[in-house]
């Protein structure tokens, strides 16, 4: 289902996925991250009841997990020590790290897959193709790469299941060799295509000329009005950041996790900013309520 968030601007919402990224970066603290997590969550709920997000929940999860997991069992530093297996330390204060890049990581895999879902090529395009051509074709085709290769990668196991290829049966060591089939039909079937694209785009000129573009995106007044709202709570605070708040010190001290009175600010209005999609949402549902 098409949300009101699709129908701005390109312009306005990149500009609001590429803060998000950045906070979700930039604001290393447990409260942060948890809250901005749960954000999110509720974005994909009410965009799409959360179908786009579960075809990755498990690469995302398994991304999130081994990271969590990983940073104790290399990691000794810290005073507090929870527990020692085969003479290794497992601290407090690695697990907290761990546990904030593992929510960082899966807070900004989230980001992505909504970006993918409301961004879509066209307006990539329209954002940069007037000034940066090459720069717009390549980093359309980097973001739409894990996403298009999943569905190649689909529609090959598909096939090779209908002939009695797949890896889910059989001996490790023919899985093995399946799997490295699939990975062989993949490439193949990947570098043919850019090959056809590649002298499309050739043969059309793309990118010798000066370009004149049917522009269909039209900068309306709600999107100033967003654009003001995003601009306005993105500086406030990345000025709050940039002193110090919103930072959780785990090394060689842990800071307290508490949030001082200053930093309730600041998580307040980065729930503003996170919150940006949802607030659209719910301000078109109370407007129809009204109008009806």
């Amino acid at each position: 289902m098409k949300s009101r968030f699709h129908d701005f601007h390109p312009f306005v919402t990149f500009c609001y996925y590429i803060g998000s990224i950045a906070f979700m970066m930039l604001f290393v603290h447990p409260i942060f991250l948890l809250l901005g997590l749960i954000v999110l969550i509720v974005i994909h709920f009410i965009h799409d009841r959360c179908k786009n997000l579960q075809r990755w929940l498990f690469f995302v999860m398994l991304s999130g997990g081994f990271i969590f997991i990983l940073n104790p069992f290399f990691n000794e530093r810290g005073r507090n020590v929870l527990f020692e297996v085969f003479g290794h330390r497992v601290t407090l204060e690695a697990t907290i790290y761990g546990g904030m890049s593992a929510i960082t990581l899966i807070g900004v895999m989230m980001i992505f897959v909504s970006y993918n879902e409301v961004m879509s090529p066209n307006k990539l395009l329209y954002l940069f193709s007037k000034f940066l051509p090459q720069f717009a074709v390549l980093l359309m085709l980097t973001l739409r790469f894990i996403p298009l290769m999943k569905r190649r990668l689909d529609e090959i196991s598909a096939v090779q299941l209908s002939k009695g290829i797949s890896i889910v049966y059989g001996s490790w060591k023919e899985r093995i060799q399946k799997g490295m089939l699939y990975v062989q039909v993949l490439l193949t079937y990947s570098l043919e295509e850019a090959i056809q694209t590649a002298d499309s785009m050739k043969a059309r000129g793309y990118g010798k000329l000066n370009r004149t573009t049917y522009e269909y995106f039209r900068f309306k007044g709600s999107d100033k009005v967003a654009l003001i709202y995003l601009i306005l709570l993105f500086s406030i605070n990345l000025y709050g950041r940039f002193k110090g708040f919103g930072y959780l010190t785990i090394y060689p001290i842990m800071e307290q996790i508490q949030l001082v009175s200053t930093e309730n600010f600041f998580l307040f209005i980065y729930i503003l900013f996170l919150g940006f999609p949802l607030y659209v949402e719910i301000g078109g549902v109370v407007r129809w309520r009204l109008l009806k």
